[in-house]
């Protein structure tokens, strides 16, 4: 597909998904705590199931190791350098520390990286993309959940070693477990049915399940506010889009010089998914610690908006040629 076809399906789908859940909520059609429901289903019913018969379907290498390990590393530069800028945009502690999260933890999957890799790449490139996300829940446990903690206005009222083991076993989480049976089928030579191929099923489930997403994060989506966290926003969009790009590359450059470097398509699951968004953990991270939850789902939102105006044509044009 070209580039202005993949485009205008990308942006064309989230938006008027976003907006149909804005809608909804603003008429009464769809009550907003609905969203809650409808992202747990895609955590447990949605994610997993497209993750684990994208990863089954390819032949994986050593190098597909190290996609897991070099995410994590950027995630821990991207929320260390977070956290140096926050000191420079605000001086409210939990907004500095909402900056933190909102720079560390991004949008890999489905909904954002996984879905332009798909559109990019196809089935290989998603399920590179689902193996790069095998890092997301160890990071928002051990990185994401501990910064928050420190910066919050409360507490949460639950202890962190409470949290984690709450986070590892629970159904949420349930992608890790699917991911890594579908790497172990892959990497013992069982294939996988000839028929999801031929069904088409992945390419149904992604274009179903990612505007069920965005609608659900249009019915938490509020519009006042906005002015005030202007700075943030601009800030955000520096760190996540100009410094996630300069930390992947960094990053790619020093793996270069080891014994499995990142090339060919895994390089360029890597660098797509150095930059996009902040992820939609980062709302459910402020709720969970009182961290500015409002401001949290105004920084989401606004970070999508300006990846999808301003910064998805060059990506689509940059790795789609």
């Amino acid at each position: 597909m070209p580039v202005v076809p993949k485009l205008i399906t990308m942006v064309g789908l989230i938006t008027a998904a976003m907006a149909a859940g804005y809608v909804a909520r603003r008429t009464g059609l769809v009550r907003e705590s609905a969203a809650r429901g409808i992202m747990t289903f895609m955590a447990t019913g949605g994610y997993p199931p497209i993750g684990f018969l994208s990863i089954w379907g390819i032949r994986l290498v050593a190098a597909d190791a190290v996609l897991p390990v070099a995410g994590a590393v950027h995630a821990v530069c991207m929320m260390a350098l977070g956290l140096g800028v926050g000191r420079l945009v605000t001086r409210q502690r939990a907004e500095r520390g909402l900056f933190a999260v909102a720079s560390g933890v991004a949008n890999h999957g489905i909904t954002m990286g996984g879905f332009v890799l798909f559109l990019l790449f196809g089935e290989a490139g998603l399920a590179r993309s689902s193996i790069y996300t095998l890092m997301f829940w160890p990071v928002a446990v051990f990185l994401g959940y501990p910064v928050s903690r420190h910066h919050a206005t409360d507490g949460g009222g639950v202890s962190l070693g409470r949290l984690y083991l709450r986070s590892v076993f629970d159904v949420r989480s349930i992608g890790l477990v699917t991911y890594t049976v579908a790497i172990a089928l892959s990497a013992s030579g069982v294939a996988r049915p000839a028929i999801v191929a031929r069904s088409h099923v992945i390419d149904i489930l992604v274009f179903t399940l990612v505007p069920v997403a965005y609608f659900a994060i249009g019915l938490r989506l509020h519009a006042s506010g906005l002015r005030p966290a202007a700075k943030l926003v601009v800030a955000l969009a520096a760190v996540r889009f100009g410094g996630g790009l300069a930390v992947g590359s960094a990053l790619l450059a020093l793996i270069a010089w080891g014994p499995w470097p990142l090339v060919g398509l895994s390089r360029d699951v890597f660098l797509v998914q150095a930059f996009v968004p902040t992820a939609v953990m980062l709302v459910a991270m402020a709720n969970m610690f009182g961290l500015r939850p409002r401001t949290a789902s105004l920084l989401f939102v606004a970070n999508t908006l300006i990846y999808l105006a301003g910064v998805l044509p060059w990506v689509l044009w940059a790795f789609g040629t």
